[in-house]
C-alpha cells in the first residue's frame, strides 16, 4: 500500500467525511467538454460523505477501492473490469454525496458521472443520481435527478453515464449524490460550463433540504401496530427436523410471560410474536428473494397451514397467552402478532392457479394477485380461528433487502401490497439487514415501520458498530433488532456480543426510546432454552433480556474496593504498566462465586488470548499477562461473570 492510500484508509476509518486530493495516474482521458465549455472541477479536491456512517462496518473494505483524487483527475477507466484503478468503489451506507468547491462562482451548464454495472461482483448502477448547486455550501438547489435508464436486473457488465444538461446557473459549489444499495463504482465527476459568470446565468431557487426524523421508531408506535418488544419465532418447513417448526404451548409461555427460576409467571415478557419461515420450503425453494430457488403456491399454502395449525404456532400462542394472562390476573391482555409474507420471486413463471388464473410471477400484475391472495388467506383464516387472546397487528415482509436487482417492479410491488394491507386495517413492517438495499427508503417503499439489524453478533465488527447502527436507526426513524447468535449458549464471546446490544441500548437510548425486534434461533428458541436452563450463565441471558424489555437493565459499573474487606462488587483494574512490553498485570475483583472469564481482543474484536476462564469464589485475583507473541498495538481486555462485564484498553509497544 502506498503512503497516500495508507493515509486515506486511516482517514476513512476515523471519520465520516473523506477529503480527496488530486492524484494523477496513467489512464484513459475523460470525455472532453462540449464545444465552448471547460471542465470546472478537474483536478479539484472533494469531500465524500455517506448518508449514514460506515466507520465501524464497511469502511475498511471500501478503502481498498479508493485512489485519492481519482474522481476529478481527468481519467476514466479503460475497461469494465472493476479492478481498473480508475473505478472508485463505495459500499452500503445508503448514498454518497460528493461536494466540490470550485474556488469561485462559475456558470454551470452540464454535470455528469459514469458508473459501472458488474452484477456478479455485487456492483450495480445507482438507482438515482441527484445533482445540486450552491453559492455557500449550505443552501442547495437540486438541478437534476437522473434515474438509471438500464434495468438493475441486467446481468451484463456495462457502463452508464448519468447526465443533466441545458443548465445556465451560477454556483460556487457542486454536489453529486448517488444511491448505494450494495456496491457502486464511479470513475469521473465532470462539471462543464464557463469560468466566471456569463450573461443570463441565474442563481437557482433553493430546494428545501431533506429532513430526517432524528428519533427512533417509538415503542408502542401505531406504525408497528403498538409493538414494543417483538420476538421472532421461526416456523414453517424444516426437513431435517420438522418438530422444531411446531412451537408448542409450553415452549411459548416463557415468551409471553416472564418465568421465574421456580417456573412461576410473574410478569409479561415480549408483547408481540413474529412468525417467520425458517429453513426452506417443501419444493426445495426458499421463501426469500433468491432467484435460483423460488417458491410456488403449494409452498405458500404449506406455510399457511403450519402457521394456522390447530395444535401448534398461532393456536399454541393463543393458549399460552390465556395461561399467562390468567396467572397475572389481566383478562383483557392480548399478545400482538405479525405474520411473514414470502417473496413472490419473478423467477417463478409457473407459480400455480389463483382464482382460475395460472400466475407467472415475472409480471407485476401476477405478483400483486398472489400477494393480495395471501393477505386475504391470512385474514380469512385468522377470523375463522377466532383467537381470543391474540391481536393481529400486521404483516412482515420476509425479504431482508429491497430486491431492486432481482425485480424490475420491486418499488411498484411493495407500494401495492403496502396500500392493500393498509386498506385492510393492518400494517406492513420490515427488518432489513445492516444497510440493506433500500433501508434508507423504507417509508417511501411503503413500509409502515422498520427495525434494522446491526448484524454485530454475526460479524467481525468492533462493538462500536452497534452505536453506528443505532445512530443510523435514529436518523431514519427506525427501530432496532436485538440479535443473539445461535451458538451463544456455548460460546462466551458470542454471549458477550449479545450483552453489548443491551449495553448500547442503555448508552444510546434505544432500550427505552425505541421499539425492538429480537432475533433468536429456532425450535424452541434461544430465549426459551435460557429460561429453562439451570446453568446460571444461560439463565442470566433470559433475566437480562427481561430487564431490558422493562427498561431496568443496567450496564455494570466498577465500584472501588474497600481494603481489608471481602469484596462485594465486580471490578476490573487498569493494567500496569500501560503501555507495556511484553507483560502487564491485571487485577480482578469478584463479589460472588460463579463462572468467569478474562479475555483479550484486538481492535477488530477478534479473540487473541484467554487469560482465565472457569468457576471462581469471591475474591481478588491477580494475573500477569504475557503478550510476547502479539504485534504492537491497542488491545482490549474483558472480564465477564454472568451478565456483568467490564472492558478496558491497553497498549502493547515493542
Amino acid at each position: 500500500m502506498n503512503k497516500s492510500s495508507r493515509i486515506l484508509k486511516i482517514a476513512v476509518l476515523l471519520g465520516v467525511a473523506v477529503v480527496m486530493t488530486a492524484h494523477a495516474y496513467a489512464g484513459t482521458p475523460a470525455p472532453p467538454p462540449p464545444q465552448g465549455m471547460v471542465n470546472l472541477v478537474q483536478g479539484r479536491s472533494y469531500t465524500i460523505t455517506p448518508l449514514v456512517s460506515i466507520q465501524y462496518s464497511f469502511a475498511s473494505g471500501e478503502a481498498n477501492y479508493y485512489t485519492p483524487g481519482a474522481l476529478t483527475d481527468g481519467q476514466i477507466a479503460s475497461s469494465v473490469a472493476y479492478s481498473d484503478p480508475a473505478w472508485q468503489g463505495y459500499t452500503r451506507g445508503g448514498a454518497r454525496s460528493v461536494v466540490i468547491d470550485m474556488g469561485q462562482v462559475n456558470t454551470v451548464h452540464q454535470m455528469q458521472e459514469r458508473f459501472l454495472h458488474y452484477p456478479s461482483a455485487g456492483i450495480y448502477f445507482p438507482r438515482t443520481v441527484t445533482y445540486s448547486l450552491s453559492m455557500n455550501d449550505t443552501d442547495w438547489s437540486i438541478v437534476g435527478i437522473v434515474s438509471s435508464s438500464i434495468p438493475l436486473t441486467t446481468t451484463t457488465n456495462e457502463t452508464q453515464t448519468y447526465t443533466v444538461s441545458g443548465l445556465d446557473y451560477q454556483a460556487r459549489y457542486v454536489k453529486m449524490t448517488f444511491t448505494v444499495d450494495v456496491n457502486v463504482f464511479a470513475d469521473e465527476f465532470q462539471v462543464f460550463g464557463d469560468s466566471g459568470v456569463v450573461d443570463n446565468a441565474t442563481v437557482p431557487k433553493i430546494t428545501p433540504p431533506v429532513t430526517y426524523p432524528n428519533a427512533y421508531l417509538a415503542p408502542g408506535s401505531p406504525q408497528v401496530g403498538g409493538i414494543r418488544d417483538m420476538v421472532l419465532i421461526p416456523n414453517g418447513y424444516y426437513a431435517a427436523n420438522p418438530a422444531i417448526e411446531n412451537n408448542t404451548v409450553s415452549q411459548l409461555i416463557p415468551y409471553v410471560g416472564y418465568q421465574s427460576v421456580s417456573g412461576a409467571i410473574t410478569d409479561f415478557m415480549f408483547d408481540a410474536v413474529l412468525f417467520t419461515p425458517y429453513g426452506g420450503a417443501p419444493s426445495g425453494g426458499n421463501y426469500g428473494d433468491n432467484l435460483s430457488t423460488p417458491t410456488n403456491l403449494s409452498d405458500w399454502e404449506y406455510y399457511l397451514d403450519n402457521t394456522f395449525s390447530p395444535t401448534y404456532n398461532l393456536a399454541a400462542l393463543d393458549s399460552a397467552t390465556a395461561i399467562v394472562k390468567k396467572d397475572l390476573n389481566d383478562p383483557g391482555y392480548k399478545e400482538k402478532v405479525e405474520i411473514a409474507i414470502p417473496y413472490p420471486s419473478p423467477a417463478e413463471t409457473n407459480f400455480g392457479t389463483i382464482n382460475g388464473v395460472q400466475e407467472n410471477l415475472s409480471n407485476l400484475s401476477a405478483q400483486e394477485q398472489v400477494l393480495s391472495w395471501y393477505v386475504d388467506q391470512v385474514l380469512s383464516r385468522w377470523d375463522s380461528a377466532g383467537y381470543a387472546n391474540l391481536d393481529l397487528a400486521g404483516f412482515y415482509w420476509y425479504s431482508e433487502s429491497a430486491g431492486f436487482t432481482v425485480n424490475d417492479s420491486e418499488t411498484a410491488m411493495l407500494n401495492f401490497i403496502a396500500n392493500y394491507i393498509v386498506g385492510k386495517g393492518k400494517v406492513l413492517d420490515w427488518i432489513p439487514f445492516k444497510d440493506a438495499s433500500g433501508f434508507a427508503d423504507w417509508s417511501t417503499l411503503g413500509f409502515d415501520g422498520a427495525w434494522m439489524q446491526p448484524n454485530y453478533s454475526f460479524s467481525n465488527y468492533p462493538p462500536q458498530e452497534l452505536a453506528e447502527t443505532a445512530d443510523a436507526c435514529k436518523k431514519l426513524g427506525m427501530g432496532i433488532e436485538i440479535e443473539i447468535h445461535w451458538n451463544a449458549l456455548t460460546d462466551s464471546t458470542l454471549r458477550d456480543k449479545y450483552y453489548a446490544y443491551l449495553d448500547y441500548g442503555v448508552t444510546k437510548g434505544y432500550m427505552t426510546g425505541a421499539s425492538h425486534a429480537y432475533y433468536q434461533n429456532s425450535g424452541p428458541g434461544t430465549f426459551y432454552t435460557c429460561a429453562e436452563s439451570t446453568n446460571p450463565t444461560l439463565r442470566a441471558i433470559y433475566d437480562a433480556t427481561y430487564q431490558f424489555i422493562k427498561g431496568t437493565y443496567q450496564v455494570p459499573t466498577a465500584v472501588e474496593e474497600i481494603p481489608g474487606t471481602l469484596p462485594e462488587k465486580f471490578n476490573l483494574s487498569n493494567n500496569y504498566p500501560n503501555p507495556f512490553n511484553p507483560t502487564t498485570t491485571i487485577r480482578v475483583t469478584l463479589g460472588r462465586s460463579g463462572m468467569m472469564s478474562l479475555r483479550v481482543y484486538n481492535v477488530l474484536g477478534q479473540l487473541v488470548k484467554v487469560v482465565d476462564e472457569g468457576y471462581k469464589a469471591p475474591g481478588v485475583y491477580t494475573y500477569d499477562v504475557n503478550m510476547d507473541n502479539m504485534a504492537s498495538g491497542v488491545y482490549f481486555y474483558r472480564l465477564q461473570q454472568g451478565n456483568n462485564f467490564m472492558t478496558k484498553k491497553m497498549l502493547l509497544l515493542k
